[in-house]
Formats: structure tokens, sequence, C-alpha cells
């Protein structure tokens, strides 16, 4: 999709962090954007603040784990704006512990928010996509832990490595078809955000991100310009792909 200007995205996960930036990065380049969160409150909030400085946005509150509410979802904003062209799953959670020691509670929920709520994006707004018949992009947040699993949050890590084998297997599936829709999976690294901090925990400053830190806008940024140029795979940190490399090699016993 080289030219994004007057294009609809629907972006989840986007009251704040990651989900914020990507949409804003939309909005940069004449996209209409639908926001989705689960977090009422904050999803006002960003709504507020968007529509205040005039952007053409809408928002929903969607519980992504929940199909009946992607389907919704897909409904109002078709409803505000008439189709769909752009898709960003990137609603997630974190619960942290020891793998054998975590209540199966706290699997449940991280991954039914980060692979089923995927899921349940790819099942709605695909069809959704092929069916208007004109260029669509799915993007699906991953995660550095994608390929190089984090010691303390085995759900996390197992929700993200699901998002990559869909991403890759939904690629491949619509290449096939010969459908106009590209895929990219996202792989951040360090990104300041509310990810894995208790309810109710104010927003980390990203004005100044840490060292080793890229801020949710400017992975927005890199996250637009990955659909423009049809980009599968996307590290925000390339710094860290040496990381990756390396336990690549270990897997294949080099």
């Amino acid at each position: 999709m080289r030219d994004l200007s007057g294009k609809v995205a629907v972006v989840t996960g986007a009251a704040g962090g990651i989900g914020l930036g990507v949409a804003e990065a939309f909005l940069d380049r004449g996209m209409k954007v639908m926001l989705a969160d689960a977090d009422e409150a904050r999803l006002s909030q960003a709504e507020r603040l968007l529509v205040a400085d005039g952007a053409p946005v809408a928002a929903a509150v969607t519980d992504v784990a929940d199909p009946d509410q992607v389907d919704a979802l897909a409904s109002a904003a078709v409803a505000r704006f008439g189709t769909v062209h752009v898709v960003c799953n990137n609603a997630g959670i974190l619960r942290a512990g020891r793998t054998w020691e975590l209540p199966l509670e706290d699997w449940r929920a991280v991954l039914a928010v980060n692979l089923y709520g995927v899921i349940n994006g790819v099942r709605t707004f695909v069809p959704l996509l092929l069916a208007s018949g004109h260029e669509g992009h799915v993007v699906n947040v991953a995660s550095m832990a994608a390929v190089v699993p984090v010691a303390g949050i085995a759900p996390y890590n197992v929700s993200k490595h699901g998002v990559l084998a869909l991403s890759e297997t939904l690629h491949g599936e619509l290449a096939g078809a010969g459908a106009p829709i590209g895929v990219t999976v996202v792989m951040p690294g360090r990104v300041p955000t509310r990810l894995g901090r208790p309810a109710g925990a104010p927003e980390p400053d990203v004005a100044v991100p840490a060292a080793g830190e890229l801020a949710p806008r400017e992975v927005g940024e890199r996250v637009a310009r990955a659909v423009r140029r049809d980009q599968l795979y996307l590290f925000t940190h390339p710094e860290r792909l040496d990381e990756v490399r390396a336990r690549f090699a270990r897997i294949a016993g080099d």
C-alpha cells in the first residue's frame, strides 16, 4: 500500500503505548483511524486529544479476547468510515513469574489477549478486506520475545511466538490466494509503555526514552513505513538482530 492517504485503519490497544504511536503515525499520513482498547477511560482521553487536533478518529471500547466484540469493532469502523484498509492487532498484556508457578488464570489471560486477540482480529478483518476488493494490510504486533524468549514471562513468550507463526502463515496463504493484502509482523525491543505495570499506573514518560528504548511514536513511524513497503518482518530495534542470529545459530547447532 504505497499511498496511505485517505485510507482507514483500525488499531487495537490504542489508548497508549505502541498502539497510540501507530495511530498517530497513520494519521500523519492522512489516514482515518478507529481506536480500540479495553480501557474505556484511557481510550476516551486519547480520542479527545486527537480530535482536539482535528484528527479523523473514532473509538470503540473492545476486549480483543472476545470475538463478538472484535466483530462489533469492525462494524463500528465500517459504519463510521465506510470501509477498512489496515488493521493493526496490537493489544497485549503481560504476567510475570516462573513458568511452573504461574497460575493457569495468568496463562489464560495472556493467551486470550495476546494470541487469541490477534486470531480474532484476523478472522474478523481478513474476510472484510478480501470482500472489499481493494488493497489491504494486516499488522500484527509481536515482540523481540517472539524470537528471543525472556526468562520469567513464559506466557508472553509463548503468545508472541504464536503471533509470529500466525503472521507468517497468513502471509503465505494470502500470497497463495493472489490477494492484494500484505502482512507485517512487528517485533519491538524495549519501548516505554504500561505493559506489565499495575492497573492505574501512570503513563511512562516517553519524551526522552532510556538507553536502548524506542519511543512509541517512533515505533509507529517504522510500522507505517513497513506497511508502505509491504514488509513482512519489522524489527524496530535492528541493533538487537545479533541476538536473533545467535538464537537461531544455537537452534541449528552452529
